[in-house]
């Protein structure tokens, strides 16, 4: 009996020495972390810098604890041995230390934070000093757990630890729900702020849209009358240098198609008749990839040519690409058709149409099916030419969804098909082709409106997709989109009619990163190297991507030709061949992958 009552003594005094520790742990965390404070820049003593505050202690006060809650208190639970509980807890907040001593040095140089993968590219010598800081660090730690031992022999008869994991605890909890209201209302000094912590995923405005606690329609237009991007110096350097541009001439009209998830080899007569058609006598480039496996990224990519691991950090600080300022700054009418809400999964009324008024949030129909929609955007377009001024240029962008919500009309025919025997996926498969039948209809009628107004010859028009669709075609269980790297969500069609320019295809490898430069220098007349604002080139230069980088929501890839490399939020990577089969004895490719890293930091400031 005397030996369970000893135990139990034995654990709440652990507990509550653990307890402690994690809480001097919390601060140790928040000195060594200062040099991330010291990169961040907000206006003036506002609200940014009290957010800043209370994200940082509640952040770091979570990497501290998280220790205690999955190591310590088990092990106090299980086993109760004041040397191994000590010594777990010393090891772990020496390493922890270290690690984040180490990830501030190279945020510091690289502006992105340690993972697995960027662990690849650090020198012998850079972990020969992490070595050094651990070993420092675990004397520190030791001395501070024997202190810390000491000061807990009694439990305190104030109740100032309670105080304290209460202050710790509201101080994440509100850094999440200011950063969420902040979101909503577009204040980018607090969501600047995200970029500079490690492992930092705070709470975003989309709950509170759902709840509907936010009216985005009303908020966007008030904030773009203030000037939505009042901080973009903060975290960017974008472009690197100030464009210096002619400006168009002539100034040609520019309409961009896009067909949500639409596959490169869809691009059929069988399956896409008017868009084969209208590739016979454009410039067709057959290896052209997206920038990413979902919407956000690969629309990301497209305006800005820039990798979508930037997303964030753009959205932030909702600046607009230097191709809309562009289009905005020679007086371009902005005609813009989505079925899909800008708001949500895509994010582009904070990235790509930050600045454009009344900007149309989503398309309003009898139902929510995708065709009817999609059929109401291409009206839409249509009434919107008939006020369009003829001797006013413009930018169109029609964008449907038929295709990625596989929702073809009930009565529509099918494309392509289907015998009794096939699979779900099979059918699931023939479906799509149908939908991407139906969406290239709509694409027909807006072509020939075209033409019928005199306007064709006068319209640079580029046809793609933000990224395509998959039907484990390869066996392993990956079907949509935003699941895999494969070349079934990357490979994308992209066909461009330019007045003046012969039809071709083209064989090399490009990207959506491409696009920008080429209007900004073919069409805006700027003379700046694409490298000052874009990772891409002039889709009419001889040069091809020797690697890409693709994103998601939260993943990225560097694509090689031969193999690709996928890195996750939790710091873990693996490598893919061709085929996307995982290679038994993967290599690292040291230069791509160095090159691509930097490319991901190079717009930061």
């Amino acid at each position: 009996m005397p030996d369970a009552r000893a135990e139990v003594i034995t654990r709440r005094r652990l507990l509550r020495w653990g307890s402690w520790f994690a809480a001097v742990n919390a601060g140790c965390l928040a000195v060594i972390g200062l040099r991330y404070l010291v990169h961040y820049r907000a206006p003036g003593l506002s609200l940014a810098w009290a957010y800043a505050l209370v994200a940082y202690l509640g952040h770091v006060s979570v990497l501290a604890y998280v220790p205690f809650l999955l190591l310590l208190l088990p092990l106090t639970l299980v086993w109760p041995s004041r040397r191994l509980v000590l010594a777990v807890a010393v090891t772990a907040a020496s390493a922890g230390l270290a690690l984040v001593l180490l990830d501030s040095l190279v945020f510091e140089e690289n502006r992105y934070h340690l993972s697995v993968l960027t662990a690849q590219l650090l020198a012998p010598r850079t972990w020969a000093f992490a070595a050094f800081y651990f070993v420092a660090l675990l004397a520190i730690e030791s001395s501070l757990a024997v202190w810390v031992w000491r000061r807990t022999v009694a439990p305190p008869r104030r109740r100032l630890g309670r105080y304290l994991a209460v202050g710790l605890g509201a101080c994440w909890l509100a850094s999440h729900l200011m950063h969420a209201y902040a979101d909503a209302y577009y204040y980018v000094p607090v969501t600047a702020f995200t970029h500079y912590l490690p492992l930092y995923q705070p709470l975003d405005s989309l709950a509170l849209f759902k709840l509907g606690f936010v009216d985005v329609p009303r908020v966007r237009e008030r904030q773009v009358a203030a000037g939505l991007d009042q901080a973009p110096g903060v975290v960017l350097n974008y472009p690197r240098v100030p464009l210096q541009c002619r400006g168009p001439s002539p100034p040609l009209n520019v309409l961009l198609i896009v067909v949500d998830a639409m596959r490169a080899d869809a691009l059929t007569p069988a399956v896409a008749p008017s868009l084969t058609a209208f590739a016979g006598d454009a410039v067709r480039f057959e290896r052209h990839y997206s920038g990413g496996n979902s919407s956000r990224a690969g629309m990301f990519s497209l305006f800005y040519g820039l990798p979508a691991t930037y997303w964030r950090a753009f959205a932030g600080v909702t600046r607009s690409p230097v191709l809309m300022d562009l289009f905005r700054a020679h007086h371009y009418r902005l005609g813009i058709f989505v079925t899909t809400p800008v708001h949500r999964a895509v994010g582009m009324d904070r990235t790509a149409l930050a600045h454009v008024p009344n900007l149309r949030q989503k398309t309003v129909g009898r139902t929510n099916r995708s065709h009817e929609l999609d059929r109401i955007v291409t009206d839409d377009w249509r009434a919107w030419l008939d006020r369009h001024n003829p001797s006013e240029p413009f930018f169109g962008l029609v964008y449907w969804d038929t295709a990625q919500a596989i929702d073809p009309p009930d009565d529509y025919p099918p494309a392509v098909a289907v015998s009794p025997g096939a699979s779900a996926q099979q059918r699931q498969y023939a479906r799509y082709l149908t939908a991407v039948h139906f969406v290239d209809s709509l694409a027909g009628r807006v072509l020939a409106d075209l033409k019928a107004r005199n306007l064709f010859d006068r319209t640079i028009v580029i046809i793609t997709s933000d990224h395509g669709m998959e039907f484990d075609e390869s066996g392993q269980g990956f079907k949509g989109h935003g699941t895999a790297y494969s070349r079934y969500q990357l490979h994308t069609p992209f066909v461009v009619r330019w007045p003046g320019r012969a039809a071709a295809r083209v064989e090399r490898r490009t990207s959506h990163f491409d696009l920008a430069p080429t209007l900004v220098g073919g069409l805006f007349g700027c003379t700046n190297p694409p490298s000052d604002y874009s990772s891409g080139r002039d889709l009419f230069s001889n040069g091809q991507w020797d690697w890409l980088i693709a994103a998601s929501y939260g993943s990225f890839a560097i694509l090689e030709p031969e193999q690709v490399i996928v890195s996750y939020p939790s710091g873990y990577y693996e490598i893919r061949d061709g085929d996307y089969r995982l290679v038994s004895r993967p290599r690292l490719g040291r230069e791509a992958h160095q090159a691509a890293l930097h490319e991901m930091g190079r717009f930061y400031r």
